[in-house]
């Protein structure tokens, strides 16, 4: 778990120095943007609508039009995120598991969805 946590570190941190952004904020540019968005696009591609990702960026837009200092904000939000971790038990183990393996079985069931099972809707 500590392995799969340090990776992920490093990444965000990767790319917080390609990007000038704090790792605070690519932190929560990934978990609360890129990744849910993309889960939209899936559902979209399921469900064969634009509905969800057209939400989604309308409430993504109007959150980013209406936060002052997007700095502190996502300081905010990264410990309101750490804090919640935390109470679920050991920090690094919540997070390998909330943040890696949930969101890779939700991308799996997405993805199955979207491109190899057709549902049929009756």
């Amino acid at each position: 778990m500590n392995d799969i946590f340090e990776s992920v570190v490093e990444i965000l941190v990767g790319i917080s120095q390609i990007t000038g952004l704090s790792y605070n904020e690519v932190n929560i540019i990934v978990y609360y943007i890129i990744i849910p968005f993309s889960w939209t696009v899936l559902l979209d591609k399921i469900f064969k609508f634009h509905y969800f990702k057209i939400s989604f960026s309308l409430i993504i837009l109007g959150f980013l039009l209406f936060i002052k200092d997007y700095y502190d904000f996502c300081d905010w939000l990264f410990e309101k995120s750490a804090d919640f971790l935390l109470s679920l038990g050991d920090y690094i183990m919540t997070s390998v598991f909330v943040c890696v393996f949930l969101v890779i079985i939700v991308y799996m069931i997405l993805i199955y969805f979207a491109y190899l099972k057709k549902i049929k809707w009756e």
